[in-house]
């Protein structure tokens, strides 16, 4: 019992944590909101952990970056 008890708080604590990192992701994510830092960080987790979704999630930001090209001086407005 005098192991038991530490192992399960070292236990519940790491899992708190990975638990918090997780959500963290996951709200980053959906939000699209953090630092350049913070996302660089999960999209290193994300390459070494799911390689399937790491091109997908590079496509998307970059999709979210473009800009949309601005008219010419010669085009007509829309009616």
């Amino acid at each position: 019992m005098d192991v038991l008890l530490p192992f399960l708080l070292v236990a519940g604590v790491v899992a708190a944590i990975c638990w918090g990192l997780v959500r963290g992701a996951a709200r980053m994510r959906r939000r699209r909101v953090g630092s350049a830092a913070m996302s660089g960080a999960m999209s290193v987790i994300d390459e070494i952990w799911h390689p399937a979704a790491h091109e997908p999630q590079i496509e998307i930001q970059q999709a979210y970056e473009r800009q949309a090209p601005t008219p010419s001086p010669d085009d007509k407005p829309e009616r």
